[in-house]
């Protein structure tokens, strides 16, 4: 019914705001099809020598690959500590439970910045400066109290009868959780999954702090190397940047109902 009767405006507003939110990306991926000469006399030709040049000319394709990799890793580590923890949290009773959750759930709301510095001085103490180690435990400590909060309201919506059932039919305790609850929570797990992949693909301050070897950037990190002393070539930027945003945009494509549907079952509870 609301629908039916939705004003007009309502449809111009979202309409405008979409086509802000598209305008940027319009811009960027026509100067990225542009050469310097072009961009410098404003002409209108058209090359994909900038995507070769970055392709194919540049350290990119392995800056894609050390996001790739700590971006998997996070993600596998995110998703089994913060389904392990909320599942405790959802399951198990114990004193002070709410407590230790909210205070988690604040310790995540620190700013980077305020942490830098004790957390370079810790990597470099342990040697672990410039691996995809110290990345993959930073950014997975960074984005397990938000995800453990998320899961543990899927697990909640779980009833407890379907495990015990499971546990009747001779299934251990594990093996409930594996067979009956990761099942029932999968969309949840996309959910989650693509908010740590998308933070990770897109994060820099750490990453620029924890690796300043040329051969373990990410990509987020490379684009910043772009800009040099000698100036900043502008078709070759914006090519490395839409390239950038391609696998996050594909990922949301392949998961967009998933994610719709666990973040709205989320938040239901």
């Amino acid at each position: 019914m609301y629908r039916d009767r939705a004003p007009r405006w309502l449809y111009i507003l979202v309409a405008g705001s979409s086509l802000v939110a598209v305008l940027p990306l319009a811009w960027l991926l026509l100067l990225s099809l542009r050469n310097s000469q072009a961009i410098a006399a404003s002409s209108a030709g058209f090359t994909l020598s900038n995507y070769a040049a970055v392709l194919f000319q540049s350290m990119m394709p392995l800056y894609f690959l050390n996001t790739a990799i700590v971006a998997a890793c996070t993600v596998a580590a995110t998703l089994v500590c913060a389904c392990l923890g909320a599942y405790a949290a959802s399951r198990y009773r114990f004193r002070g439970r709410e407590t230790i959750l909210v205070v988690i759930l604040a310790a995540s709301m620190t700013p980077v910045i305020a942490i830098l510095v004790p957390l370079y001085l810790y990597a470099a103490s342990l040697h672990m400066l410039n691996t995809y180690r110290i990345l993959v435990i930073v950014f997975t400590a960074w984005q397990l109290p938000g995800s453990l909060w998320l899961l543990r309201s899927f697990i909640d919506m779980v009833p407890v009868e379907v495990e015990e059932a499971a546990l009747v039919d001779g299934c251990s305790r594990l093996g409930a959780f594996v067979r009956v609850v990761i099942p029932q929570i999968l969309p949840g797990l996309l959910a989650v999954g693509l908010i740590v992949f998308v933070y990770v693909w897109n994060e820099f301050i750490i990453a620029v702090s924890m690796s300043s070897r040329e051969d373990m950037r990410i990509a987020s990190v490379g684009l910043y190397f772009y800009i040099s002393e000698f100036g900043i070539e502008w078709g070759h930027i914006a090519a490395a940047a839409i390239l950038t945003l391609m696998p996050p945009a594909v990922a949301f494509l392949f998961v967009q109902r998933h994610l719709v549907n666990g973040l709205s079952a989320g938040a239901l509870k």
